[in-house]
């Protein structure tokens, strides 16, 4: 992922932190969390409170390894 093509090794470390944070910015619960080929795919529920109440929205990101860079980089 991050970085893979110049360290030749995937950092999970490093992702699953700022896919954690990620996750935790955009208030995702019961969250899956998928490699593939291409980088990660980011899924979960959040609230959100409408004029009828509150409801679970899924939400699904599919993060490229240079959106996980910039993600890690952001740490």
């Amino acid at each position: 992922m991050a970085n893979q093509a110049v360290a030749g090794r995937t950092d999970y470390e490093y992702i699953l932190q700022a896919i954690g944070r990620l996750a935790q910015q955009q208030r995702l619960r019961d969250i899956c969390v998928l490699e593939v080929e291409g980088g990660m795919v980011v899924q979960g529920e959040a609230v959100v409170s409408t004029r009828e109440g509150y409801h679970r929205v899924s939400n699904t990101r599919v993060l490229s390894h240079e959106d996980l860079d910039k993600l890690v980089r952001g740490l």
